[in-house]
């Protein structure tokens, strides 16, 4: 190994060394450092009630890959067999409008909740459905994320009005679509997670502080960890299931530990000098919005949850509010 090999090995594109649905996508826990990055993806995925994230950073520093490693720790759920939008059974009040009219009585089977991710480039149609022969809306990636998380790698290269209507989709839990066709809706309740690197341009400072999480990620550069990247690197190349396989014990006590906070957050409370110190921070850097407050107490939540507490702390709050708060104006 020489000088070069560092300076050039990292996570840039490693989904093109395995053919799709032939091999496990790298590991979230075999990502070297990032610590914040990887915490904030399990908080998302142990509360989806924060909201979209977007992760930022320059090409190589696992932003994607990280994402798609995800995929392995979020947790079963129930969903109707057959349903293009992952209804689940017991909330009636949810279904899609094909669950809602069965006359017969919803079967359902268990599967992971959907990651899904949409290519550069895709089109309006494969991104938001489109209507076939007998004039049904078949649904896009935001019908089948529904329930679950869809990445956009890149986003920054999407064009704004793109971009806003999938965070107005995520936001409100359903998509409407009105044309010649009809006026149709569905479900699509998921998790934006979106990728930037800088160099590729700077978003709309209106659509950053929509993502009620930002990470700022930063390229390794301590010469040991660098290595790690490296042997890691060459390690999952050279044989995907192996790597994931020799990683499957710690990604699986990742999985339940999230779906243990996904089961406790909603019985997390925030107690009133909590909730002091909250207003004291929103008021100090001008940001006493219900969107961002709902941000900061939703993230809070997650990670005392995490933390396996049912009690928010002022160091939950410290730990999260950069997150929170880094990427909106002041």
């Amino acid at each position: 190994m020489n000088a070069d090999d560092l300076d050039i090995t990292d996570f840039t594109d490693l989904s093109k060394f395995v053919k799709k649905g032939e091999a496990p996508p790298f590991p979230l826990v075999g990502i070297v450092g990032q610590q914040v990055m990887k915490k904030t993806l399990l908080l998302v995925a142990s509360n989806p009630s924060i909201g979209n994230i977007i992760l930022m950073g320059e090409a190589g520093t696992g932003k994607s890959t990280s994402a798609r490693g995800l995929r392995d720790i979020l947790p079963e759920v129930e969903t109707v067999t057959g349903c293009f939008y992952n209804c689940d059974p017991r909330d009636k009040k949810a279904l899609c409008a094909e669950c809602r009219s069965s006359v017969a009585e919803l079967v359902s089977f268990t599967k992971k909740l959907p990651l899904l991710e949409i290519p550069v480039g895709a089109s309006q149609t494969r991104i938001f459905g489109g209507f076939d022969s007998q004039q049904r809306l078949k649904p896009g990636y935001v019908g089948q994320a529904n329930r679950g998380f869809l990445i956009l790698a890149r986003a920054n290269l999407l064009s704004p009005e793109t971009l806003a209507r999938l965070l107005d989709i995520s936001e409100s839990g359903t998509h409407r679509s009105v044309s010649e066709h009809g006026d149709f809706s569905h479900p699509a309740k998921f998790n934006i997670i979106a990728t930037m690197n800088p160099e590729d341009g700077e978003l709309d400072t209106e659509i950053l502080e929509r993502f009620s999480m930002a990470v700022k990620v930063q390229s390794i550069k301590d010469i040991e960890e660098r290595i790690e990247i490296v042997r890691r690197v060459e390690a999952y190349r050279q044989d995907p299931v192996d790597f994931a396989a020799r990683n499957r014990r710690e990604m699986e006590a990742f999985s339940q530990r999230v779906k243990r906070s996904r089961d406790l957050v909603a019985r997390v409370d925030v107690p009133k000098k909590v909730e002091v110190t909250m207003d004291k921070v929103l008021k100090e850097v001008g940001q006493d919005s219900d969107r961002v407050r709902a941000a900061l107490v939703q993230a809070a939540q997650a990670n005392a949850a995490f933390g396996d507490r049912v009690w928010v702390t002022v160091e939950d709050v410290a730990e999260v509010a950069e997150l929170v708060l880094g990427h909106r104006g002041r």
